[in-house]
C-alpha cells in the first residue's frame, strides 16, 4: 500500500493545485476587457457619449455603429439614494438600472451604456 503520510500530502498538494488552477481561471474571466466594441446600434444611428452616467445628461460625441477599439476606463451602475428612488418616475426608475462605462474614443473621454458595448481585441 505505501505510505500514508505521503498520500495524504500527494493528495493535499494535489487539491492545492486545482485550487490555485480555479482561482486563477475565475481571476482571468472576470477581468475587464481594456476595449470595446460598439455592438446593437443601428446602421444609421450613433452610440451616445455622455458627460455623466445617465441617459438623460449632455452629449459630448456620437460614436459609429461599427467602432471598434474604444478604451475601457471601468463601468458602474449607479444606484440613487432611496429617498431619490422615492421620487423617480418609472422611466427614471429603469434608466437607473442601467451599467454605463468610461471610455475613450478619439481621445474624448465619456460615458455610454454598457448594452452596446463587447469586449473588442485592441486599438483599431
Amino acid at each position: 500500500m505505501g505510505d500514508p503520510v505521503i498520500s495524504r500530502a500527494a493528495g493535499l498538494l494535489a487539491c492545492t493545485c486545482l485550487g490555485l488552477m480555479l482561482a486563477a481561471a475565475r481571476a482571468s474571466a472576470e477581468d475587464p476587457p481594456q476595449y470595446w466594441a460598439v455592438t446593437g446600434v443601428a446602421a444609421d444611428d450613433v452610440l451616445n457619449m455622455r458627460d455623466v452616467p445617465h441617459g438623460d445628461s449632455k452629449k459630448l460625441a456620437g460614436i459609429p455603429p461599427n467602432a471598434r477599439g474604444l478604451k475601457n476606463f471601468g463601468c458602474l451602475k449607479p444606484e440613487p439614494s432611496l429617498d431619490r428612488w422615492m421620487d423617480m418616475t418609472e422611466e427614471e426608475k429603469k434608466n437607473a438600472k442601467l451599467e454605463w462605462c468610461r471610455v475613450e474614443y478619439k481621445g474624448r473621454q465619456g460615458w455610454v451604456a454598457a448594452r452596446f458595448l463587447k469586449p473588442d481585441t485592441g486599438p483599431h
